[in-house]
Protein backbone atom coordinates (compact mmCIF):
# COMPACT_ATOMS: atom_id res chain seq x y z
CA UNK A 1 0.00 0.00 0.00
CA UNK A 2 1.42 3.27 -0.84
CA UNK A 3 2.23 5.25 2.57
CA UNK A 4 2.75 8.72 3.35
CA UNK A 5 3.66 8.90 7.51
CA UNK A 6 6.37 11.01 9.24
CA UNK A 7 7.20 9.74 12.26
CA UNK A 8 9.17 11.57 15.00
CA UNK A 9 10.92 8.63 16.25
CA UNK A 10 12.55 8.83 20.09
CA UNK A 11 15.27 6.89 21.98
CA UNK A 12 17.27 7.53 25.01
CA UNK A 13 19.83 5.07 23.64
CA UNK A 14 22.01 6.05 21.40
CA UNK A 15 22.75 5.10 17.72
CA UNK A 16 26.12 5.46 18.07
CA UNK A 17 25.99 2.33 20.57
CA UNK A 18 25.49 -1.22 19.42
CA UNK A 19 22.21 -1.83 20.65
CA UNK A 20 21.08 1.42 18.75
CA UNK A 21 22.30 0.39 15.47
CA UNK A 22 20.87 -3.43 16.05
CA UNK A 23 16.97 -2.47 17.57
CA UNK A 24 16.89 1.15 16.35
CA UNK A 25 18.29 1.86 12.80
CA UNK A 26 18.32 -1.62 11.44
CA UNK A 27 13.91 -1.31 11.50
CA UNK A 28 14.16 2.34 10.15
CA UNK A 29 16.25 1.68 7.35
CA UNK A 30 14.07 -1.43 5.73
CA UNK A 31 10.74 1.00 6.96
CA UNK A 32 12.11 4.20 5.62
CA UNK A 33 11.74 2.67 2.23
CA UNK A 34 8.57 1.57 2.79
CA UNK A 35 6.74 5.26 2.29
CA UNK A 36 7.89 5.98 6.08
CA UNK A 37 9.87 9.05 6.96
CA UNK A 38 11.89 9.67 10.13
CA UNK A 39 13.41 12.61 12.63
CA UNK A 40 15.47 10.51 15.18
CA UNK A 41 16.50 11.76 18.17
CA UNK A 42 18.77 9.94 20.23
CA UNK A 43 21.08 10.49 23.16
CA UNK A 44 24.49 9.30 22.63
CA UNK A 45 27.52 9.33 24.85
CA UNK A 46 30.22 11.68 24.05
CA UNK A 47 33.12 9.69 23.49
CA UNK A 48 30.92 6.83 21.40
CA UNK A 49 29.73 9.87 19.11
CA UNK A 50 33.40 11.16 18.67
CA UNK A 51 34.74 8.09 17.40
CA UNK A 52 31.34 6.90 15.15
CA UNK A 53 29.19 9.04 14.48
CA UNK A 54 30.56 9.05 10.71
CA UNK A 55 29.88 5.29 10.32
CA UNK A 56 26.03 5.86 11.43
CA UNK A 57 25.99 9.07 8.86
CA UNK A 58 26.80 6.90 6.27
CA UNK A 59 24.38 4.14 7.37
CA UNK A 60 21.58 6.37 6.73
CA UNK A 61 22.55 8.42 3.70
CA UNK A 62 19.89 8.39 0.88
CA UNK A 63 17.32 6.96 3.26
CA UNK A 64 14.38 8.74 4.35
CA UNK A 65 16.01 9.64 8.04
CA UNK A 66 17.11 12.39 9.57
CA UNK A 67 19.44 11.99 12.69
CA UNK A 68 19.00 14.96 15.48
CA UNK A 69 21.84 13.49 18.01
CA UNK A 70 21.73 14.79 21.19
CA UNK A 71 24.74 13.85 23.91
CA UNK A 72 23.46 11.76 26.90
CA UNK A 73 24.68 12.86 30.52
CA UNK A 74 25.42 10.35 32.98
CA UNK A 75 26.37 12.87 36.40
CA UNK A 76 25.15 13.69 38.69
CA UNK A 77 22.67 11.01 38.55
CA UNK A 78 18.87 12.24 38.04
CA UNK A 79 19.85 15.92 37.53
CA UNK A 80 21.64 14.57 34.58
CA UNK A 81 18.64 12.91 33.10
CA UNK A 82 16.71 15.90 33.52
CA UNK A 83 18.99 17.85 31.63
CA UNK A 84 18.79 15.33 28.64
CA UNK A 85 15.27 15.35 28.95
CA UNK A 86 15.14 19.14 28.49
CA UNK A 87 17.53 19.56 25.65
CA UNK A 88 15.23 16.88 23.67
CA UNK A 89 11.60 18.94 24.67
CA UNK A 90 14.01 21.74 22.41
CA UNK A 91 15.10 19.45 20.10
CA UNK A 92 11.15 18.31 19.73
CA UNK A 93 9.30 21.94 19.66
CA UNK A 94 11.89 22.91 17.53
CA UNK A 95 11.11 20.15 14.85
CA UNK A 96 7.28 20.54 15.42
CA UNK A 97 7.69 24.30 14.19
CA UNK A 98 8.83 22.96 10.83
CA UNK A 99 6.62 20.12 10.20
CA UNK A 100 3.58 18.14 11.92
CA UNK A 101 4.45 14.06 12.51
CA UNK A 102 1.79 11.67 12.44
CA UNK A 103 3.38 9.69 14.77
CA UNK A 104 5.81 10.00 18.03
CA UNK A 105 7.46 6.28 18.56
CA UNK A 106 9.05 6.16 21.69
CA UNK A 107 11.90 3.58 22.69
CA UNK A 108 11.32 2.99 26.11
CA UNK A 109 10.50 4.64 29.18
CA UNK A 110 12.26 7.86 29.41
CA UNK A 111 11.46 8.60 26.06
CA UNK A 112 7.61 7.72 26.34
CA UNK A 113 7.85 11.11 28.83
CA UNK A 114 8.84 13.43 26.30
CA UNK A 115 6.65 11.36 23.83
CA UNK A 116 3.28 11.94 26.18
CA UNK A 117 3.81 15.38 26.25
CA UNK A 118 4.62 15.67 22.22
CA UNK A 119 0.85 14.00 22.01
CA UNK A 120 -0.57 16.46 24.34
CA UNK A 121 0.63 19.73 22.58
CA UNK A 122 0.57 18.51 19.23
CA UNK A 123 -1.87 15.68 18.75
CA UNK A 124 0.60 12.82 17.03
CA UNK A 125 -0.28 9.62 17.33
CA UNK A 126 1.72 8.25 20.64
CA UNK A 127 3.23 4.67 20.11
CA UNK A 128 4.57 3.58 23.84
CA UNK A 129 7.49 0.90 22.69
CA UNK A 130 7.99 -0.16 26.18
CA UNK A 131 11.28 -2.36 25.95
CA UNK A 132 10.76 -4.22 29.22
CA UNK A 133 9.24 -2.74 32.65
CA UNK A 134 11.65 -0.36 33.37
CA UNK A 135 11.41 1.44 36.47
CA UNK A 136 11.36 -1.93 38.14
CA UNK A 137 14.23 -3.56 36.13
CA UNK A 138 16.12 -0.13 38.02
CA UNK A 139 14.74 -1.48 41.41
CA UNK A 140 15.65 -4.73 41.41
CA UNK A 141 19.15 -4.71 39.84
CA UNK A 142 19.90 -2.44 42.72
CA UNK A 143 20.46 0.61 40.90
CA UNK A 144 17.91 2.14 42.41
CA UNK A 145 18.04 1.13 45.74
CA UNK A 146 19.12 4.60 47.46
CA UNK A 147 16.35 6.52 49.40
CA UNK A 148 17.41 9.35 46.83
CA UNK A 149 15.94 7.11 43.96
CA UNK A 150 12.41 6.29 45.32
CA UNK A 151 10.63 9.31 44.05
CA UNK A 152 12.32 8.54 41.18
CA UNK A 153 10.65 5.10 41.02
CA UNK A 154 7.26 6.32 42.13
CA UNK A 155 7.37 8.72 39.33
CA UNK A 156 8.03 6.57 36.81
CA UNK A 157 5.37 4.15 37.93
CA UNK A 158 2.95 6.87 38.15
CA UNK A 159 3.98 7.90 34.46
CA UNK A 160 3.84 4.12 33.19
CA UNK A 161 0.27 3.76 33.46
CA UNK A 162 -0.60 7.21 32.01
CA UNK A 163 1.88 5.52 28.83
CA UNK A 164 -0.55 2.31 28.73
CA UNK A 165 -3.85 4.17 29.38
CA UNK A 166 -2.76 7.28 26.63
CA UNK A 167 -1.28 5.55 23.92
CA UNK A 168 -2.46 5.00 20.42
CA UNK A 169 -0.94 1.70 20.67
CA UNK A 170 1.68 -0.43 23.35
CA UNK A 171 4.46 -2.28 22.10
CA UNK A 172 5.62 -5.49 24.41
CA UNK A 173 8.77 -7.51 23.51
CA UNK A 174 7.03 -10.69 25.46
CA UNK A 175 3.89 -12.40 25.15
CA UNK A 176 4.21 -13.04 29.34
CA UNK A 177 4.57 -9.17 29.19
CA UNK A 178 1.36 -8.18 26.87
CA UNK A 179 -0.84 -10.58 29.65
CA UNK A 180 0.51 -8.89 32.53
CA UNK A 181 0.01 -5.47 30.95
CA UNK A 182 -3.73 -6.67 30.20
CA UNK A 183 -4.02 -7.70 33.94
CA UNK A 184 -2.58 -4.87 35.78
CA UNK A 185 -3.11 -1.81 33.73
CA UNK A 186 -6.59 -2.87 32.25
CA UNK A 187 -5.36 -2.47 28.16
CA UNK A 188 -7.43 -3.93 26.00
CA UNK A 189 -5.99 -7.03 23.79
CA UNK A 190 -6.26 -4.62 20.58
CA UNK A 191 -4.18 -1.41 21.95
CA UNK A 192 -0.81 -4.03 22.71
CA UNK A 193 0.88 -6.30 20.13
CA UNK A 194 4.02 -8.37 20.61
CA UNK A 195 7.32 -7.75 18.39
CA UNK A 196 10.10 -9.56 19.80
CA UNK A 197 13.75 -8.49 19.59
CA UNK A 198 14.59 -9.19 16.37
CA UNK A 199 18.31 -9.98 14.71
CA UNK A 200 19.00 -8.75 10.66
CA UNK A 201 20.37 -11.65 9.43
CA UNK A 202 22.43 -10.19 6.50
CA UNK A 203 24.55 -8.54 9.69
CA UNK A 204 24.70 -11.90 11.58
CA UNK A 205 25.82 -14.46 9.23
CA UNK A 206 25.57 -17.98 8.91
CA UNK A 207 28.54 -20.33 10.41
CA UNK A 208 31.58 -20.33 8.80
CA UNK A 209 34.24 -22.85 10.15
CA UNK A 210 36.83 -20.60 8.13
CA UNK A 211 35.45 -17.97 10.14
CA UNK A 212 35.86 -19.20 13.83
CA UNK A 213 39.35 -20.92 12.87
CA UNK A 214 40.83 -17.28 12.03
CA UNK A 215 38.79 -16.04 15.42
CA UNK A 216 40.47 -18.75 17.64
CA UNK A 217 43.71 -18.27 16.02
CA UNK A 218 43.70 -14.41 16.75
CA UNK A 219 42.51 -15.14 20.50
CA UNK A 220 44.84 -18.03 20.95
CA UNK A 221 42.05 -20.60 21.38
CA UNK A 222 42.96 -23.95 20.53
CA UNK A 223 41.33 -25.84 18.00
CA UNK A 224 39.91 -28.48 20.58
CA UNK A 225 39.32 -26.20 23.25
CA UNK A 226 35.63 -25.68 24.51
CA UNK A 227 34.08 -22.16 24.02
CA UNK A 228 31.83 -21.36 26.35
CA UNK A 229 30.69 -17.50 25.22
CA UNK A 230 29.02 -14.81 26.71
CA UNK A 231 28.17 -11.57 24.61
CA UNK A 232 26.95 -8.28 26.65
CA UNK A 233 27.05 -6.08 29.49
CA UNK A 234 28.50 -7.45 33.22
CA UNK A 235 26.68 -5.97 36.27
CA UNK A 236 23.83 -5.39 38.26
CA UNK A 237 21.07 -6.74 36.12
CA UNK A 238 23.52 -9.48 34.63
CA UNK A 239 25.09 -11.43 37.64
CA UNK A 240 28.59 -12.29 37.30
CA UNK A 241 28.82 -14.38 39.99
CA UNK A 242 26.46 -16.53 38.33
CA UNK A 243 28.17 -15.86 34.96
CA UNK A 244 31.06 -16.90 36.03
CA UNK A 245 30.03 -20.34 38.09
CA UNK A 246 28.62 -21.34 35.02
CA UNK A 247 32.11 -21.92 33.27
CA UNK A 248 33.83 -23.14 36.69
CA UNK A 249 30.83 -25.78 36.69
CA UNK A 250 31.60 -26.06 32.71
CA UNK A 251 35.13 -27.08 33.59
CA UNK A 252 34.44 -29.80 35.71
CA UNK A 253 32.29 -31.40 32.97
CA UNK A 254 34.56 -30.79 29.94
CA UNK A 255 38.50 -30.48 29.46
CA UNK A 256 40.17 -27.52 28.01
CA UNK A 257 37.69 -24.94 28.39
CA UNK A 258 37.73 -21.45 27.51
CA UNK A 259 35.42 -18.65 28.84
CA UNK A 260 35.22 -15.99 25.59
CA UNK A 261 33.31 -12.40 26.90
CA UNK A 262 32.51 -10.19 23.91
CA UNK A 263 31.76 -6.90 25.77
CA UNK A 264 31.80 -3.45 26.20
CA UNK A 265 31.76 -3.14 29.86
CA UNK A 266 34.89 -1.82 31.45
CA UNK A 267 38.03 -4.44 30.83
CA UNK A 268 38.81 -3.70 34.85
CA UNK A 269 35.50 -4.35 36.09
CA UNK A 270 35.22 -7.59 34.05
CA UNK A 271 39.02 -8.83 35.65
CA UNK A 272 37.91 -7.56 38.88
CA UNK A 273 34.74 -9.88 38.92
CA UNK A 274 37.07 -12.81 37.72
CA UNK A 275 39.13 -12.36 40.52
CA UNK A 276 36.15 -12.77 42.79
CA UNK A 277 35.59 -15.91 41.10
CA UNK A 278 39.07 -17.30 41.23
CA UNK A 279 39.11 -18.01 37.67
CA UNK A 280 42.68 -18.94 36.26
CA UNK A 281 43.32 -15.90 33.76
CA UNK A 282 44.61 -18.01 31.33
CA UNK A 283 41.54 -19.42 30.17
CA UNK A 284 39.83 -16.48 29.83
CA UNK A 285 39.44 -14.13 26.50
CA UNK A 286 37.91 -10.75 26.68
CA UNK A 287 37.30 -8.40 23.60
CA UNK A 288 35.30 -5.93 22.47
CA UNK A 289 33.40 -5.56 19.00
CA UNK A 290 31.29 -3.39 16.80
CA UNK A 291 27.74 -4.51 15.65
CA UNK A 292 29.11 -5.92 12.19
CA UNK A 293 31.62 -7.92 13.51
CA UNK A 294 30.26 -9.60 16.56
CA UNK A 295 28.87 -12.49 14.68
CA UNK A 296 32.43 -13.48 14.07
CA UNK A 297 33.34 -14.13 17.55
CA UNK A 298 30.23 -15.52 18.12
CA UNK A 299 31.08 -18.13 15.91
CA UNK A 300 34.05 -19.12 17.85
CA UNK A 301 31.97 -20.47 20.80
CA UNK A 302 30.48 -23.80 21.15
CA UNK A 303 27.66 -22.50 23.88
CA UNK A 304 26.26 -19.36 24.92
CA UNK A 305 25.25 -18.00 27.73
CA UNK A 306 22.23 -15.87 29.22
CA UNK A 307 21.10 -14.80 32.46
CA UNK A 308 19.19 -12.68 33.92
CA UNK A 309 17.59 -12.66 37.45
CA UNK A 310 13.93 -13.83 37.92
CA UNK A 311 11.87 -11.19 38.85
CA UNK A 312 9.05 -9.19 38.23
CA UNK A 313 10.41 -6.79 35.77
CA UNK A 314 11.76 -10.38 33.52
CA UNK A 315 8.45 -10.69 32.65
CA UNK A 316 9.37 -8.26 29.68
CA UNK A 317 13.14 -9.15 28.72
CA UNK A 318 13.38 -10.86 25.38
CA UNK A 319 17.12 -11.63 25.50
CA UNK A 320 18.95 -9.55 22.13
CA UNK A 321 21.44 -12.37 22.70
CA UNK A 322 19.37 -15.03 22.35
CA UNK A 323 18.53 -14.08 18.33
CA UNK A 324 22.23 -13.30 17.91
CA UNK A 325 23.58 -16.42 19.11
CA UNK A 326 21.13 -18.81 16.93
CA UNK A 327 21.87 -16.96 14.28
CA UNK A 328 25.21 -18.02 14.44
CA UNK A 329 24.48 -21.49 15.32
CA UNK A 330 25.40 -20.80 19.17
CA UNK A 331 22.83 -23.02 21.68
CA UNK A 332 22.62 -21.29 25.20
CA UNK A 333 22.03 -22.03 28.69
CA UNK A 334 19.77 -19.72 31.00
CA UNK A 335 17.49 -19.50 33.52
CA UNK A 336 13.49 -20.35 33.33
CA UNK A 337 10.99 -17.31 33.76
CA UNK A 338 12.54 -14.77 31.75
CA UNK A 339 10.14 -12.89 29.61
CA UNK A 340 9.09 -16.00 26.97
CA UNK A 341 12.08 -18.17 27.26
CA UNK A 342 9.79 -21.23 28.30
CA UNK A 343 7.78 -21.21 25.66
CA UNK A 344 10.59 -20.58 22.87
CA UNK A 345 12.48 -23.66 24.00
CA UNK A 346 9.54 -25.55 24.17
CA UNK A 347 8.99 -24.81 20.70
CA UNK A 348 12.64 -24.89 19.55
CA UNK A 349 14.44 -27.62 22.17
CA UNK A 350 17.51 -28.18 20.38
CA UNK A 351 18.08 -24.84 21.35
CA UNK A 352 19.42 -24.42 24.69
CA UNK A 353 18.48 -25.62 28.35
CA UNK A 354 16.84 -23.72 30.81
CA UNK A 355 17.76 -24.12 34.75
CA UNK A 356 15.33 -23.68 38.08
CA UNK A 357 18.29 -23.19 39.83
CA UNK A 358 21.49 -21.54 40.07
CA UNK A 359 22.95 -23.67 42.26
CA UNK A 360 25.32 -25.92 41.53
CA UNK A 361 23.68 -28.56 41.39
CA UNK A 362 21.03 -27.18 38.84
CA UNK A 363 23.88 -25.41 36.70
CA UNK A 364 25.23 -28.63 36.37
CA UNK A 365 21.98 -30.87 35.57
CA UNK A 366 21.45 -27.86 32.77
CA UNK A 367 25.34 -28.18 31.62
CA UNK A 368 25.53 -31.69 31.29
CA UNK A 369 21.62 -31.34 28.94
CA UNK A 370 23.13 -29.10 27.05
CA UNK A 371 26.39 -30.55 26.49
CA UNK A 372 24.59 -34.14 25.80
CA UNK A 373 22.76 -31.79 22.74
CA UNK A 374 23.36 -32.78 19.19
CA UNK A 375 23.83 -29.74 17.87
CA UNK A 376 22.60 -28.90 13.84
CA UNK A 377 24.16 -24.73 13.44
CA UNK A 378 22.17 -24.49 10.28
CA UNK A 379 18.69 -25.59 12.17
CA UNK A 380 19.23 -23.06 15.13
CA UNK A 381 19.59 -20.07 12.30
CA UNK A 382 16.26 -21.54 10.70
CA UNK A 383 14.67 -21.26 14.51
CA UNK A 384 15.81 -17.76 14.31
CA UNK A 385 14.83 -16.98 11.15
CA UNK A 386 11.12 -18.30 11.79
CA UNK A 387 10.76 -16.71 15.27
CA UNK A 388 13.32 -13.44 15.47
CA UNK A 389 13.89 -12.22 12.06
CA UNK A 390 13.81 -8.50 11.20
CA UNK A 391 11.73 -8.41 8.23
CA UNK A 392 8.75 -9.64 10.18
CA UNK A 393 9.36 -6.96 12.81
CA UNK A 394 9.36 -4.36 10.37
CA UNK A 395 6.38 -5.79 8.75
CA UNK A 396 4.65 -5.91 12.19
CA UNK A 397 5.43 -1.74 13.03
CA UNK A 398 4.45 -1.26 8.89
CA UNK A 399 0.87 -2.63 10.13
CA UNK A 400 0.72 -0.61 13.09
CA UNK A 401 1.37 2.60 11.80
CA UNK A 402 -0.88 2.08 8.96
CA UNK A 403 -3.95 1.28 11.66
CA UNK A 404 -2.97 4.15 14.07
CA UNK A 405 -2.85 6.66 11.42
CA UNK A 406 -6.11 5.39 9.50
Amino acid sequence: MARNIRVLYLSYDGMTDPLGQSQVLAYLKPMSEQGVTFDLISFDKPHLFDAKHGIIEKKIEGKAIKWHPLMYTKKPPVISTVKDLLAGWRKIKELYKEQHFDIVHCRGYMSALLGLQAKKKYGSRFLFDMRGFFPDEKKESGLWAGIAYKPVYNYLKYKERQFFEQADFNISLTHAGKEEIEKTFKVADDKIGVIPTCVDFNVFKSFDVSVRNKIRQELQIPDDATVLLYSGSIGPNYRPDIIFNIFKRLCLIKKNCIFLIISHTNKNEIESELKKATIDDSSIRITTSDYTNVHKYLMAGDYGIIMYEKSYSALGRSPTKLAEYWACGLPFISRNNIGDLDYIIEKYPTGGVLTDSIEDKGIDMALKELVAKTIDRSVLRANAIEYFDLQRGVSSYLSIYDRITK
